[in-house]
């Protein structure tokens, strides 16, 4: 977990990555994302799950 902390802490330090997500957060989905495409021929749901993933970690525009 430690590494996704500091992967997390680095992305909102730089204002890449949303400051309300958690290592815990990232861990779990990854492995339900893990989990749905276990199977051969999974790819490329696991590819549109994963942009799925890294496009809501972006910060969200302040209103």
């Amino acid at each position: 977990m430690s590494a996704i902390t500091t992967i997390l802490d680095a992305g909102a330090a730089a204002a890449e990555i949303r400051t309300d997500t958690s290592a815990e957060d990232i861990a779990t989905a990854l492995l339900g994302i893990l989990a749905a495409c276990d199977k051969r021929g999974h790819r490329a749901q696991a590819q549109r799950l994963l942009d799925l993933l890294m496009d809501g970690l972006k910060p969200q525009p302040t209103p």
